[in-house]
């Protein structure tokens, strides 16, 4: 497989170093990209400068998928959807360019004396506070879609995912209540305290994210951005073609 993109700063392939800075260089690595190689389909490996693998990319059409599959991830994509009516777009994302950015879960708020606090619009909630509580169920579906997803990537980096969250001791992102304990029998598939998606072709400047958690996971799927309903035909389409540089 070729090398798709290289970078100067050290690396493992488990304890990545989070005070490692972006240097100019790599930025413009990124950005000046003169030659790109279209991919279609398969697993992308993404290495470090020295060989280890730092990333794994898959691309699963929807027609290698099962009916059941295709239906799992139509109903995630219209869950996020309808989850702008409690929460508003990020403002504070010096990062973006373009697009929306949206949070679900548990983030660490500024009240005194308080660690965790629910992301959302307090307006919006007020509005509408019954399905906002009954939301767990539908949460706790798409954790375990998630999830299982991870578990397709990669042999055991779903479980270092895992014990990396678990270590931290916060709540999983499809809990809607917190008094202050983690339970002890967590749900097999939670892995994360805080889900965030993006619409409207988001973009990002090269940036460095200093999160607790040494691992990152993403998801993209073409969807209406009205109803949230996944886009099979390929024509239905605006933006989101992928590239990685050669």
């Amino acid at each position: 497989m070729n090398r798709l993109f290289s970078s100067s700063r050290p690396t493992a392939q488990i304890s990545m170093p989070v005070s490692a800075n972006i240097t100019p260089s790599e930025i413009r690595r990124v950005v000046d990209v003169n030659q790109i190689k279209h991919i279609h389909f398969g697993r992308v490996a993404i290495f470090s400068s020295t060989g280890l693998l730092i990333a794994l990319v898959e691309f699963r059409p929807f027609t290698t998928m099962s009916e059941v599959e295709v239906n799992q991830w139509d109903e995630l994509s219209q869950f996020l959807c309808r989850e702008k009516r409690f929460t508003d777009p990020i403002a504070k994302n010096g990062a973006l360019l373009e697009g929306f950015m949206f949070t679900i879960g548990w983030r660490k708020c500024s009240t005194k004396n308080e660690q965790f606090g629910l992301y959302g619009s307090v307006g919006k909630i007020e509005n509408a506070k019954d399905e906002w509580w009954n939301r767990g169920a539908n949460l706790s579906s798409v954790g375990c879609i998630l999830g299982q997803s991870l578990q397709y990537v990669g042999d055991n980096l779903f479980e270092k995912i895992q014990n990396c969250y678990s270590s931290l001791g916060v709540p999983s992102f499809d809990q809607v209540n917190y008094e202050g304990d983690i339970p002890a029998n967590q749900g097999e598939c939670e892995f994360a305290s805080t889900l965030t998606f993006t619409m409207n072709g988001l973009k990002n400047s090269p940036h460095l994210d200093k999160d607790e958690s040494l691992y990152a996971s993403g998801w993209w799927f073409q969807a209406d951005k009205w109803t949230g309903q996944i886009q099979r035909c390929v024509k239905a389409v605006y933006r989101g073609k992928i590239g990685f540089p050669k």
